[in-house]
């Protein structure tokens, strides 16, 4: 099957832009139900994380203050059961940290009947990070099976295995459009007539393994990363963060960085990754915010993060390339999938700018193998 030919598949989440806000947090969201009878929450699509979690009634009313607003209320749905009532800390490392209890529901899926969900649902979180998030809780996008949070539901495996999305695509793909502040995270496929194949770089994963347990992130060797074609990082790790918005990570290359902007006057910021070139110009990382105690000011998105080695970047650079994750997916039992991190695509869109001026050498993208696990048939 040609990559022509492949029309939207699997499930399709529509998804919004919330208005763009100083905290690091990506500004879109998909909106969809929780509960019996439904209840509509905003939840980020986040690669960023291993968790599936939700805003809920379990916070006090001077708690959870987030500018979207939502609360997953539990005591109001027939089908919500809680699995751990016993409250624990959830660290989003050096964002912050929320607590949570472990429940279990349904949550509807576009085009599809609902899925049972295991999620934490947050009873407390406080600070100007949390303040500023444009969603009530996050999807998980994990790297694989390995790596996603135990007690709570893998989406894209959950997925697979009820049967939703094809084990023959792997694929979760973002098209975001900035101008228009929709777009779509879509599981279980491609759209392949939203990008130029011949325009992209394909990103092999490797595990970040500076901090013990993020293996769960998308990173990729990052070759070189120059601020005004004065090089200051080589040989580093770069990260796709859906639930992110700005560039940040290693806190000296996040300094120098934005000491160079300064110095050089605003000048391109150039990653060398997977053998191919991204130049990301300011009129792309300088955004005027929209929302929050910097609204009106236009900031640099570059921060500190104490992440060592590692440049991670999100919504900033994902609004601009067609962004394709993919998994190798082994069949345990009839039915019953796990998945293993493959790598990243990262394509140029169709009438949208040249942000990727040297490609790389791209992988075919279509109907990959089923790798049989242990008791199946070779």
């Amino acid at each position: 099957m040609s990559n022509a030919s492949l029309a939207l598949t699997g499930v399709v989440f529509p998804m919004q832009r919330g208005p763009f806000q100083n905290n690091g947090a990506s500004p879109w969201y998909t909106e969809t139900s929780l509960g019996t009878p439904p209840q509509r929450l905003k939840f980020a699509m986040d690669t960023g994380t291993n968790i599936v979690w939700s805003t809920s009634s379990l916070c006090s009313p001077t708690s959870c203050q987030h500018y979207s607003g939502g609360r997953f209320i539990w005591e109001k749905s027939s089908s919500y059961r809680f699995v751990d009532c016993i409250q624990v800390p959830f660290s989003f490392g050096p964002w912050g940290t929320m607590q949570v209890e472990t429940g279990s529901d349904v949550m509807a899926i576009p085009g599809q009947t609902s899925l049972p969900l295991t999620f934490y649902l947050s009873a407390d979180y406080s600070g100007s990070q949390f303040a500023q998030i444009d969603w009530d809780g996050g999807i998980g996008i994990p790297s694989g099976s390995p790596y996603a949070q135990g007690g709570t539901t893998f989406i894209v495996e959950a997925l697979m295995n009820n049967g939703m999305i094809s084990p023959l695509y792997p694929y979760v793909s973002f098209n975001w459009n900035r101008t228009s502040s929709t777009g779509s995270c879509q599981i279980g496929g491609f759209d392949s007539s939203q990008y130029i194949p011949s325009e992209g770089i394909y990103m092999p994963w490797t595990p970040y393994t500076a901090f013990e347990g993020v293996e769960y992130i998308w990173s990729t060797p990052l070759d070189s990363y120059a601020v005004g074609g004065k090089v200051i990082a080589q040989n580093v790790q770069f990260c796709l963060d859906s639930g992110s918005s700005q560039f940040k990570g290693d806190n000296d290359i996040m300094n120098q960085t934005l000491q160079l902007i300064q110095q050089l006057g605003q000048p391109d910021v150039t990653l060398g990754i997977g053998g191919g070139q991204i130049v990301v110009p300011p009129a792309l990382y300088n955004i005027t915010i929209q929302a929050g105690p910097d609204q009106g000011k236009t900031i640099p998105q570059f921060k500190p993060l104490g992440l060592t080695n590692l440049v991670l970047v999100g919504s900033i650079l994902m609004e601009y390339c067609y962004t394709i994750f993919t998994y190798r997916v082994v069949q345990c039992s009839p039915g019953v999938y796990s998945l293993a991190p493959v790598g990243m695509y990262a394509f140029n869109k169709v009438n949208g700018p040249k942000i990727i001026t040297q490609p790389s050498a791209i992988p075919e993208l279509g109907p990959r193998e089923v790798t049989p696990g242990r008791g199946m048939p070779k």
